[in-house]
C-alpha cells in the first residue's frame, strides 16, 4: 500500500466521546480493541497493514487509524472518521494510508453487511498465498475457511480499474488472499473479522509445517469437506463468528490494557 502524506501528527488526532454518538463511540472502541487484539496475538506489521470499521448510525461512512499508529497503542479517540469517498470528514486529520482509504471504499462500500475488516501481512498467509496451490484442505480450519476464501492477484497501483477488479473479485467471498502479499477478512462484526484472520493464520501456519514435512500428503476429501461446511454451517454448536471468544478477550484488554476505550 502506498501512502498519502498530510503533516498533521498522529498524536494531534483525538475525537472525545461527547463529540461522537453512542453508536459510533461503540464501534470506535470496538476497533480500538480490535487493533490490540490483533497485536496481542503478534498479527501486526508495525505501523502497515489496516483495520477498518463502518460507523453505525452513519452507514457511509467508516473509522480507521492515522498511518504511523502502531496497533499496539490504538484507542478510541485515534480513530479517524472517512466518507463513501475516503476522504477525511475533518480537514485537519492526520496522515493516512491511501491504500486503506481505497479499501473502505472497496470493502465497505460494496458490501453492506460488511462492518469491519483486517487487512494485514502475516508471513504465514503471504506464504501459503504465493504457491499455486494455495490453502489446501489438511486441517479443520482449512475446512471452515475453504469456501469463504477468494484469491486475487497483488497489484501495487491501485488505480480505478483495479478497484473495479477488487470489487468483483471480492464478490461475497469473507475472505481474499492477495497472492504474495496478504490477505482481507471481513466481518459483521469485529469479533467475526478477527476469528477469520486468526484461523486463516493457523490454517496456513499448519499447511506450512506439513509441507515442510516432505512426507506424503493425507488431504481431507472434497466430498467430506463439502459436508463437514455444510454441518458447520447449519450446527448451533458452532459459533464461528468469534462471539464465544470476544468477550473473554475484551476482559484480557481490560485487565492489561484499558486504556484502548479512551
Amino acid at each position: 500500500m502506498s501512502v498519502a502524506l498530510n503533516q498533521t501528527s498522529v498524536e494531534q488526532t483525538t475525537s472525545q466521546a461527547s463529540d461522537c454518538s453512542p453508536a459510533e463511540w461503540q464501534a470506535r472502541s470496538e476497533l480500538a480493541a480490535l487493533f490490540r487484539i490483533v497485536a496481542q496475538y503478534g498479527m501486526a506489521d508495525l505501523a502497515n497493514g489496516g483495520i477498518a470499521a463502518r460507523v453505525p448510525d452513519q452507514p457511509d461512512h467508516y473509522l480507521t487509524h492515522p498511518y504511523g499508529m502502531f496497533w499496539e497503542e490504538a484507542t478510541a479517540s485515534q480513530m479517524v472518521k472517512i466518507d463513501s469517498q475516503g476522504q477525511a470528514v475533518d480537514a485537519n486529520a492526520p496522515w493516512l494510508n491511501d491504500g486503506l482509504q481505497n479499501l473502505c471504499q472497496w470493502i465497505l462500500g460494496s458490501r453492506p453487511e460488511t462492518n469491519f475488516f483486517i487487512h494485514g501481512h502475516e508471513e504465514e498467509v503471504m506464504a501459503v498465498g504465493s504457491i499455486e496451490e494455495g490453502l489446501m484442505p489438511l486441517n479443520q480450519p482449512a475446512v471452515y475457511l475453504g469456501n469463504l476464501t477468494g484469491y486475487i492477484e497483488y497489484e501495487f497501483d491501485e488505480n480505478e480499474e483495479f478497484g473495479k477488479h477488487f470489487v468483483e473479485t471480492l464478490a461475497d467471498h469473507e475472505i481474499l488472499i492477495s497472492r504474495n502479499h496478504g490477505y482481507y477478512a471481513l466481518g459483521t462484526t469485529a469479533a467475526e473479522a478477527f476469528f477469520r484472520a486468526y484461523y486463516l493464520r493457523q490454517t496456513c501456519s499448519a499447511q506450512i509445517k506439513t509441507l515442510s514435512m516432505g512426507r506424503e500428503l493425507h488431504l481431507l476429501d472434497p466430498q467430506k469437506v463439502a459436508r463437514y461446511q455444510d454441518q458447520m454451517a447449519k450446527s448451533p454448536h458452532y459459533n464461528y463468528n468469534g462471539k464465544t471468544e470476544w468477550k473473554a478477550l475484551l476482559r484480557m484488554l481490560d485487565t492489561q490494557n484499558p486504556e484502548y476505550k479512551s
